[in-house]
């Protein structure tokens, strides 16, 4: 009996001593994170740029993020992975941990977007971080202000469907169209919003009952790369729209070059709708306005030129009218500013074109050509403004066209060498 009791003793002495040491860990933990003062990044060829690209973070949960996705990382064999850190494609970037004693601790990192790769190392100890730690460090450098102060519905809602909300980018004031049907040579909003109601419809949220209307538009910066079916694209934004403090919609987008995403659910249009594109863009025309109408009736080549004359005429409304929805869309986000939902009308009222002069128009073979689509070899004289690309004088480009809604005929859907 007396040892029994001992033994019981010695049991409640040990989980004791453990509940003491567990304490005493994660109190060091907390004090550590307390105690951090600043972060350093530097990632000096950062993608397309040659320019040194540098942030100092003060921010404590920005830190601590990064700071878990280190602690977080794989072990890995030191003198290899040292090895693959030379060859990977951007290297020499630096990370430093600044603590309020003044004391630093520096980290160096490669990584690779194409094979999404990297390693981060520190006195000779390699660590492989998942590629979310990548994406992390270099929007860093893409947003550079961060609010991480965000309301715990945003949190929750996104949270439910498996996303982590990393900060608010922006806070934009939207007014929605009076309606979803887009007419002939329209700047695409009522597309853009019709698109992401499907998607936020997805999750419950349907916001055509604000059309017309002011509402906000939050946009934050998810921690979580996009679905699978989206690659190559991978950074995720989550956008939540609010009528007063209400949330009315919420969907994901890609932000710059590429307009539309998926649900929260991570599901597409074709999936949620169980149509094609062109199925689904076809309820979305206005067949009535007077443009769609004559553009519907004209042959390929009709087309072609009236494309020509507009962009010789600085018309931008048959420019626009001339080319498929789905290539249209395209205007929405193309070379953006990711602070923003997409571009404003405003900023694509003018083109860089001087003049311009149709001089031939030539289908090639049909053997040649996709089907449902013509294409043709056209021969013009341009003269820019400013010349950026390509020089002024005669040249050709490959003009492809099809028939993205029978009803509203040929449109061209492609265009180039």
């Amino acid at each position: 009996m007396k040892e029994e009791t001992k033994n019981n003793k010695s049991k409640i002495l040990f989980v004791v001593l453990g509940i003491i040491i567990i304490a005493l860990i994660i109190g060091m933990d907390l004090k550590n994170k307390g105690d951090n003062l600043k972060m350093d990044i530097i990632i000096p060829e950062y993608f397309a740029s040659k320019e040194l690209k540098e942030i100092s973070i003060k921010n404590e949960k920005i830190i601590n993020d990064i700071i878990n996705m280190i602690k977080k990382s794989e072990k890995v064999d030191s003198n290899e992975k040292l090895q693959n850190m030379k060859n990977i494609r951007w290297k020499h970037n630096r990370l430093t941990l600044t603590k309020k004693d003044g004391t630093k601790e520096e980290f160096n990192f490669s990584f690779d977007s194409l094979d999404e790769v990297g390693y981060i190392q520190k006195d000779g100890k390699v660590k492989k971080p998942s590629y979310d730690f990548f994406r992390y460090l270099c929007d860093l450098m893409e947003y550079k202000k961060f609010d991480t102060n965000i309301e715990k519905s945003v949190v929750n809602l996104f949270k439910k469907y498996n996303w982590t909300v990393d900060y608010k980018i922006n806070t934009i004031k939207e007014k929605l169209p009076e309606n979803l049907k887009h007419n002939a040579g329209e700047y695409p909003v009522k597309i853009y919003w019709a698109y992401n109601n499907e998607l936020s419809k997805q999750i419950g949220l349907d916001f055509k009952d604000y059309l017309g209307k002011d509402i906000t538009a939050e946009i934050y910066r998810l921690r979580e790369p996009l679905p699978e079916f989206l690659k190559p694209q991978r950074y995720a934004r989550g956008v939540v729209l609010k009528d007063k403090d209400k949330i009315i919609g919420a969907y994901i987008d890609m932000g710059r070059h590429t307009p539309f995403a998926c649900s929260l659910d991570r599901m597409s249009l074709e999936n949620i709708t169980k149509k094609t594109w062109e199925q689904w863009i076809a309820n979305h025309i206005n067949h009535d306005d007077e443009l769609e109408i004559k553009l519907s009736k004209m042959k390929p080549e009709d087309i072609i030129k009236e494309h020509y004359k507009a962009l010789n005429n600085n018309d931008i409304k048959i420019i626009l009218a001339t080319i498929t929805r789905e290539n249209l869309c395209h205007y929405l986000t193309s070379n953006m500013d990711n602070h923003y939902l997409i571009n404003k009308e405003k900023e694509t009222s003018k083109t860089n074109i001087k003049s311009v002069k149709l001089l031939e128009i030539k289908r090639i073979h049909p053997s040649d050509e996709k089907e449902g689509e013509v294409t043709y070899e056209v021969t013009d004289d341009f003269k820019q403004h400013e010349q950026i690309v390509v020089e002024d004088g005669i040249d050709f480009n490959f003009y492809t066209l099809k028939k993205e809604v029978e009803k509203s005929g040929w449109r061209i859907t492609q265009m180039g060498k």
